[in-house]
């Protein structure tokens, strides 16, 4: 006899559209990564979290693989499109500028899409395609650092790439404090503007 928590409630039974319940077991999926980790996603304890039933998560997802997918690139589709112009240009740019904009386009898709899309994104992917798509969205993030790294420190462009991507997993060691509930806003845009001071200042003395 299963439990009253096992069944669907009259609230998650609600008709939703479409594109509603896609969405819908999309961050359903992100939370169960972000709370559990992403060897948890099983199609049944995604419908029970959805409070609907395994036929009804198939219809949208084939599979456990799809699913996973499906945040990850709903999180970087969420992400570019929150992100200023200075995210998407090879322009030159400020660093600190661009911190700024990768901290607020970072917080507003976590709170939008939840923090599972992140934590692919930072941790090693289940498969060779999630894992494709996590380099490509990161090569992303790292491509308006590179201009003004080189003409700040004068480093060739494999060191710049180097100190790009020191900086994005500094920014991702912040953030998760901030999903954490540790720290706020302006504490990770704080202490991101310090790492990238501390990275400057040792390549330009």
């Amino acid at each position: 006899m299963s439990s009253s928590s096992d069944r669907p409630s009259d609230s998650s039974r609600t008709r939703l559209s479409p594109e509603d319940r896609q969405q819908q077991l999309l961050r359903v999926t992100s939370d169960i990564i972000a709370a559990d980790g992403v060897d948890n996603v099983r199609i049944p304890y995604v419908a029970a979290a959805a409070g609907i039933t395994r036929p009804v998560v198939y219809k949208f997802f084939p599979n456990r693989h799809e699913l996973i997918k499906g945040v990850l690139e709903d999180f970087r589709d969420e992400f570019m499109s929150r992100a200023p112009d200075i995210l998407h240009s090879e322009e030159n740019a400020d660093v600190a500028g661009i911190a700024r904009a990768f901290i607020d386009a970072a917080c507003d898709t976590i709170e939008a899409r939840g923090s599972g899309g992140w934590q692919l994104l930072r941790a090693v992917a289940p498969d060779q395609e999630i894992s494709d798509i996590s380099k490509e969205f990161r090569r992303q993030l790292v491509q308006p650092w590179l201009i003004p790294l080189r003409e700040l420190t004068g480093v060739d462009d494999a060191e710049a790439m180097a100190l790009a991507d020191m900086m994005l997993t500094g920014a991702g060691e912040i953030l998760q404090r901030w999903i954490d509930g540790e720290f706020s806003r302006q504490q990770v845009a704080t202490l991101l503007g310090r790492i990238i001071m501390a990275v400057l200042n040792e390549f330009t003395e």
